[in-house]
């Protein structure tokens, strides 16, 4: 635009906001419509950046929780679940651990060695046990889905999980299982009333096809649908003692489990336990099932069984 000493540049139409007008009243209102819809691109071009920026921010921030937690995994351990004794279903088959126990281990559990969830208030067997229920009602409890224990349900659901802390500052919160993934090795261990911890023994075992870490409002599990799960008969069970196999890192000579429901061991444990089991299970039906869940487990896992070194648990240490 000329003026008369000098020549200027302006910006259509950003030089009629404020700073220049025009003599016809239809040019300026075109003109003003335009302003309008320009400073209106603007302004969501605006507001589209500033929702960008917000979405990256987020983006950033996910990503940086997801990096954190996936830098937090756990190596694949073996799993072995310490079991309150269980006579519910009991036969020449199994110890247990698929019913209610009978009234004998309901006394024992609950008033002579004083387990935690038996002796609780919430618990079916002392609402029995005080006469608040009858027999048949407790009965009904276990064979109608509700909860009584979980060695009541072990070897009919073959599910095991890690329970609820008792005692302490996190008593009630659930307990998790950080390390168990699918194709470890669950070990059931229990041990006879009256007996002693190195005694106890192993009646059951399968691959784990299922997990549930756990979190601030579940506890964690583990369970199976696979058909590699034995339950070993009385007889045989009480020839496989954990503390054969199994150490603690702290005075391993000691066969002692302490605090915790669960422990974590290696795949070599796991595999001289399976191999015990194959043995006990020669001439009798589940023979061809125990030689198989053997070879199969190394295998997925990638043992060497050739390698394995013979067994170094607690009982061998004496």
């Amino acid at each position: 635009m000329r003026f008369q000493n000098d020549e200027k540049k302006f910006l259509y139409s950003n030089a009629f906001d404020g700073y220049l007008t025009t003599e016809s009243s239809y040019i300026a209102e075109s003109i003003k419509q335009e302003i309008e819809i320009i400073q209106k691109i603007e302004k969501e071009k605006k507001e589209r950046l500033a929702e960008l920026e917000q979405e990256n921010q987020i983006q950033r921030s996910n990503s940086d929780k997801y990096i954190k937690v996936k830098t937090k995994v756990y190596p694949r351990a073996n799993i072995a679940f310490k079991c309150n004794f269980c006579d519910g279903g009991h036969s020449d088959e199994q110890v247990g651990f698929n019913g209610v126990c009978s009234d004998d281990i309901i006394t024992n559990n609950i008033r002579l060695e004083k387990r935690t969830w038996c002796s609780s208030d919430d618990c079916a067997c002392g609402q029995y046990l005080n006469c608040d229920i009858t027999r048949s009602e407790l009965e009904d409890v276990c064979t109608n889905g509700g909860f009584v224990c979980y060695e009541s349900q072990m070897l009919r659901d073959w599910k095991a999980l890690a329970g609820i802390v008792q005692t302490g500052e996190r008593k009630g919160q659930p307990m998790k299982l950080n390390k168990v993934q699918n194709n470890s090795l669950c070990v059931l261990t229990t041990r006879d009333p009256n007996s002693m911890e190195s005694d106890r023994y192993i009646f059951g075992v399968f691959l784990v096809d299922e997990t549930y870490e756990g979190d601030n409002q579940d506890e964690g599990y583990v369970t199976t649908k696979s058909k590699y799960r034995i339950k070993l008969y009385p007889k045989e069970a009480h020839k496989m003692l954990f503390w054969n196999y199994h150490a603690n890192d702290n005075q391993p000579e000691v066969a002692v489990w302490s605090s915790g429901l669960h422990r974590y061991f290696e795949d070599e444990q796991a595999i001289q336990i399976l191999q015990d089991i194959a043995k006990l299970k020669q001439g009798t039906e589940k023979e061809e099932l125990a030689n198989e869940f053997l070879l199969y487990f190394a295998r997925i896992n990638d043992v060497d069984i050739s390698n394995v070194p013979e067994k170094s648990g607690a009982l061998k240490k004496l």
